[in-house]
């Protein structure tokens, strides 16, 4: 599975898109394998809107599957992602080429706050990495504008901890 050339083509299809989770933190350097996508819309599509573009869309157990033309699983989040507004995503987003295209992904701080409140094993490995590759370029002032209590004092415990 060649996420990279699955990104492009997502980015080609969608316009307003920006990748968050697991591709992301691949994108920082970050070493694990993903079986899914997960995206930020910036405007919402429907399932026909999905199927036009060459996507299939079905429900299993309850919930709406999206998978690319290739097979893979695609998440999308068009409110919210990890309690930070779309809007957010979108206006923090960073510019990376693959395969001389450019896509948006995910600004690290975002990143580690989605991560850290979604407190799952594998984000919270995600978090130690990320703050391993990248702890020192984090940007504190745009934390502060995402986070809520105390957050930003255990970001800085995490970020301290494993830098």
């Amino acid at each position: 599975m060649n996420l990279d050339m699955t990104a492009v083509q997502i980015a080609k299809d969608l316009k307003q898109v920006v990748f968050i989770g697991a591709y992301a933190a691949i994108q920082y350097g970050v070493a694990r394998s993903t079986r899914d996508i997960d995206i930020a819309l910036a405007t919402p599509k429907t399932e026909e809107e999905f199927e036009k573009l060459g996507y299939n869309t079905y429900q299993e157990r309850g919930k709406k599957v999206i998978r690319t033309r290739n097979g893979i699983k695609i998440d999308v989040y068009t409110e919210d992602v990890g309690g930070i507004p779309v809007r957010e995503i979108f206006a923090t987003a960073l510019t990376v080429r693959k395969a001389d295209y450019p896509i948006k992904i995910m600004c690290l701080e975002a990143l580690l706050l989605a991560k850290m409140r979604a407190g799952r094993p594998q984000d919270n490995d995600d978090i130690r990495q990320l703050c391993k590759l990248r702890g020192k370029a984090v940007r504190w002032d745009m934390i502060e504008s995402m986070v809520r209590g105390l957050e930003a004092v255990q970001l800085r415990q995490y970020v301290s901890a494993f830098s």
